[in-house]
């Protein structure tokens, strides 16, 4: 005999008994390595204690204190008992204790639901409703059947915690039986006065059944004093492949039974007869010994397909599954699947007629081209044949959208922000996918998106080589029904730009890059060279190569780039109505500017510019107009780099002051 653990209440955790052994310290004041045994006994008598409490209220149908014994603060105490555990050699029996725990739980509630059904039925009985009470008296039978089945089981946990812990639970598993035996006794009685007991038989033709034939099976259904049971409903079958049959006056049934969806190892054909809730009578069950013979073909008829389609679309396949053996019911249950490329897509079960539906959506690991969709009856487990048919399915690729966008603030030197999405080309977000980065076919990051298809990434521009100006960007999925993409961006190294600000070429700055179309500055160069005077204080031999001028010998005249300007502009004018008027704000800010980019830099201009670097040179030149180009520009930057998107307020405002800003830029 073990450690007694029956104290009727637990010892509390901060005991202050006079024993100064370590089994009486609070554990949480116990610090010493060398005592974490002694505070593992400790915390394992505070367990079992309360293990013990909790069955002998339960015993006496106090469900609630039964409950509270083994909660909040049993949990306390099993996980200060688990940390001490992983010390020592008492994680199994921690894990026990919890163990024990839940399947007392599981027998309280059971024990409660079975006292509240009793008082349901005491009630029925007294107000003479006899359907109520066979129904209640149904659910108390088949409840103290399932509660004698738990007190095994928590009688098993008991045993194997004693082993463990040393401690003595005979307290806790005699009051658990008894009230379980208890329990029993009523439902006994409850059941003799309710129910009449039947008998049930069965009897196979022969006992070597064939899955390629029927076989006739036939029993008898009576009561306990021999009368016939009839309009019973039997279930007869080998495991889950069952069928059903009816009783007749005499109480007899046939039915013509072929195993289908059986293992082919199979050796007990049973009868069940299960009651109606109000019926008088209980439930029986009679078995037979047989043997599966042959093995039926299959067949796979497929009533409707989707023949084409892409990634994310859905694919639907319907039909049903046949057997060629005689007259066989169709059959349920059987596993069937749907593959591509070798590759399960969906798996489904064929219903009581035969017929299945799968349903899923093409993934991406799907390749485009000329592909089959493989439907397959997976009964190797089963003594059906598995059979399988095919057909031909399109994959169709799906074209992607990559964008990449730069920036760098004024207050960081030193580090490029890399930022774009990744989207199929109808705007759905691709998350979780890999895009390249890359400087003149180098690779210097792998970046993945996020949820939302977007990603975002810094370089210490010190690890970009200095002849470097183009950053790729490049999604190259493999095996993959998306298609590849890729976005370039120009990105000058020279650190500091002739104006103080760093040099930093993103967005359209430099090269404009907007519906595919690259636009390359051509400028009148007025404006510049004021500003270039002001700048080397009027000294020409610093100032770069001449502006071509009408009538030079070399450069484009300057009637045509004031032409070509005016073009562009106008051009740029009318998307940004376009898409304004489109509901698309952000795009008519980006196309705004790029009309006033169009007119505001000079033809000989070798030094790219960021959008700032621009409004700077255009306020030093005290043109009336700066607060405007301010405004255009702050919305530019916005548009291009901000998450959220430019008001259509703005936008419009940004529009309509254009014909002013990107006219002659001379004055």
């Amino acid at each position: 005999m073990g450690v007694s653990a029956t104290t009727p209440a637990p010892e509390p955790l901060n005991s202050t008994a006079t024993n100064t052994t370590p089994s009486h310290q609070n554990p949480t004041e116990v610090t010493e390595s060398g005592d974490s045994r002694q505070v593992g006994i400790y915390l394992a008598r505070q367990l079992g204690s309360r293990l013990n409490a909790s069955a002998l209220a339960t015993s006496n149908e106090d469900y609630e204190q039964g409950r509270a014994l083994i909660g909040d603060e049993y949990d306390v105490l099993l996980e200060q008992y688990a940390a001490v555990a992983d010390e020592t050699e008492l994680a199994e029996a921690a894990e026990q204790f919890n163990l024990t725990r839940e399947q007392q739980l599981e027998i309280i509630a059971s024990a409660e639901q079975l006292n509240q059904t009793a008082a349901a039925y005491q009630a029925a009985v007294e107000n003479g409703n006899e359907e109520q009470a066979r129904a209640l008296a149904r659910n108390i039978v088949q409840n103290a059947s399932e509660l004698n089945q738990s007190t095994t089981t928590l009688t098993q946990q008991y045993n194997a915690l004693e082993t463990q812990t040393n401690l003595d639970f005979a307290a806790a598993q005699d009051a658990l039986n008894t009230s379980q035996q208890r329990l029993a006794r009523a439902a006994g009685a409850v059941a003799s006065r309710e129910f009449t007991n039947t008998n049930l038989t069965v009897r196979p033709a022969r006992s070597n059944l064939s899955a390629t034939e029927q076989t006739t099976v036939s029993g008898q259904l009576t009561a306990a004093n021999g009368t016939a049971i009839t309009n019973a409903t039997i279930r007869v079958g080998v495991g889950a492949d069952t069928i059903t049959t009816q009783t007749d006056a005499n109480g007899m049934y046939t039915a013509a039974y072929q195993p289908l969806v059986v293992a082919p190892n199979a050796s007990t054909l049973t009868a069940t007869y299960t009651p109606a809730p109000a019926s008088p009578y209980l439930s029986s069950t009679a078995i037979a010994n047989v043997a599966i013979r042959g093995q039926p073909a299959t067949s796979i008829t497929v009533t409707n397909a989707t023949t084409r389609a892409g990634f994310t679309d859905p694919v639907h396949v319907a039909g049903y599954v046949t057997t060629t053996a005689g007259e066989a019911r169709l059959p349920a249950g059987v596993p069937v699947t749907l593959q591509i490329a070798g590759a399960q897509l969906a798996r489904t079960e064929t219903t009581a007629n035969g017929s299945f539906t799968l349903h899923t959506p093409l993934p991406e690991q799907v390749s485009a081209g000329e592909r089959e969709l493989r439907v397959g009856l997976a009964a190797d487990q089963f003594i059906l044949e598995s059979s399988t048919t095919t057909i031909p399915f399109s994959v169709t690729s799906t074209p992607t959208v990559l964008t990449v966008e730069l920036d760098q603030t004024e207050a960081d030197d030193q580090n490029v922000s890399i930022a774009g999405t990744l989207t199929t080309e109808g705007g759905e977000p691709l998350a979780d996918r890999s895009v390249q980065l890359q400087f003149a076919d180098t690779p210097v990051a792998t970046v993945e998106t996020d949820a939302t298809g977007a990603y975002r990434t810094t370089l210490d521009r010190a690890t970009i080589p200095e002849e470097a100006r183009t950053l790729t960007v490049q999604f190259a999925p493999t095996g993959s029904s998306l298609e590849a993409s890729t976005a370039e961006q120009t990105l000058p190294v020279s650190s500091m730009s002739p104006f103080g600000r760093s040099t930093l070429v993103g967005g359209a700055v430099t090269l404009l890059v907007i519906s595919g179309l690259t636009l390359v500055w051509w400028r009148n160069g007025t404006v510049w060279g004021q500003l270039w005077s002001r700048v080397t204080g009027g000294n020409s031999s610093a100032q770069p190569a001449a502006t071509p001028r009408e009538g030079s010998s070399t450069g484009a005249p300057a009637a045509a780039v004031a032409s070509a300007s005016d073009s562009t502009s106008s051009d740029f004018i009318e998307r940004a109505r376009t898409t304004l008027d489109a509901g698309n704000p952000d795009a008519a800010v980006r196309f705004a500017y790029a009309a006033f980019r169009a007119r505001a830099t000079p033809p000989d201009a070798d030094l790219p510019e960021t959008h700032w670097e621009v409004y700077d040179r255009w306020e030093a030149l005290d043109r009336s107009d700066s607060s405007q180009v301010y405004q255009l520009t702050t919305a530019y930057e916005q548009a291009m780099f901000a998450p959220e998107s430019v008001s259509t307020e703005t936008a419009r405002t940004v529009v309509e002051m254009l014909p002013s800003l990107a006219g002659d830029s001379d004055t």
